[in-house]
């Protein structure tokens, strides 16, 4: 579990938000997104309004920081009452793929491998690539991306193995993360505050994630000796990030970094550690590699979601 924020990760990240960037060698970081073309979580109604302006939103600061973005698509989010509305659906993913970015595969319905047998899992893995093959058929070659709904990898490690082959066998590459900021969390109770109730929450997103940067950055450096790692962000397809994504991606910047390719990322030699990691949790790739460089290392200064978060998102989870 993580704990409260560490204390050097509440200064960077306050000094980060108040404008002041101290100086840092320049780092590296893949963007990645998940639950395309939208999660539409805790929003009610209107998917296709909400799924319009968030792509916008999104795609405007990305472009504006020059970030490329591997985002990753449930299909079953394609479902819609009419045929024209199941097309402007469709219509929102090719504006990713013609905005330049590369779709991958997030499971057709999102399933949790830890509910599944390794066969049902892989079904619909194999459900949920039809129309992304097709959208990016003409960006051939580009590398096939997977990512784990809750990025559990397998409960077993026959279950993990099985997995592994049936995605090797698909042409897939499993996509990490290195930095998870519990966007969802924040999200729930940001669509169903009042304005004020959504500016305190996302300048709370925005701390956060930038200690949780911090962090991912100081145990990058312990475990492979060095602090021009890539770092990989895990980000979804929310209201949230349509409303903060160019504040987040500035503060990055204001810490060094610059935006590059999953592909250029993962051809950091720091990728090609093997993850033995098996369990129903989901971490972070820093902790999976942990587990193979060094099973001492502790993860007990990753900081935790700040408790009136949490208590927020379960309170409009009962709503």
């Amino acid at each position: 579990m993580r704990v409260a924020l560490a204390s050097v990760a509440v200064v960077l990240a306050a000094a980060l938000l108040h404008g002041q960037s101290p100086a840092r060698s320049t780092r590296t970081m893949a963007v990645t997104i998940d639950d395309l073309p939208w999660n539409h979580q805790g929003e009610g109604s209107g998917f296709l309004d909400a799924a319009r302006r968030g792509t916008d939103a999104m795609l405007a600061a990305l472009r504006a920081h020059h970030a490329p973005a591997v985002s990753v698509v449930n299909e079953n989010k394609l479902e819609a009452p009419t045929a024209e509305e199941r097309a402007a659906r469709v219509a929102l993913l090719k504006t990713w793929v013609e905005a330049g970015h590369v779709l991958g595969n997030h499971g057709y319905s999102h399933r949790d491998a830890n509910a599944l047998s390794a066969e049902a899992y892989l079904a619909d893995i194999a459900k949920g690539d039809f129309v992304t093959r097709d959208l990016m058929r003409g960006r051939q070659p580009y590398v096939l991306y997977f990512r784990h709904p809750y990025t559990h990898t397998g409960d077993t490690l026959e279950k993990r193995d099985a997995i592994t082959r049936g995605l090797a066998a698909r042409g897939y590459t499993v996509m990490p993360h290195t930095i998870e900021n519990a966007d969802w969390m924040f999200n729930l109770a940001y669509v169903r505050a009042d304005a004020a109730g959504r500016a305190k929450l996302l300048e709370a997103y925005l701390a956060y994630t930038i200690a949780a940067t911090a962090f991912a950055e100081a145990k990058a450096a312990e475990l492979f000796g060095r602090d021009d790692v890539p770092q990989t962000l895990l980000i979804h397809a929310l209201s949230l990030n349509a409303d903060g994504l160019d504040r987040l991606l500035t503060l990055l910047e204001g810490r060094g970094y610059g935006f590059i390719t999953l592909d250029d990322a993962m051809r950091d030699k720091a990728y090609a550690t093997p993850d033995a990691f098996v369990g129903r949790h989901g971490p972070s790739w820093l902790y999976r590699w942990s587990r193979t460089l060094a099973p001492a290392s502790s993860f007990r200064d990753d900081p935790d979601v700040p408790a009136w978060v949490t208590a927020a998102y379960q309170a409009a989870q009962a709503r």
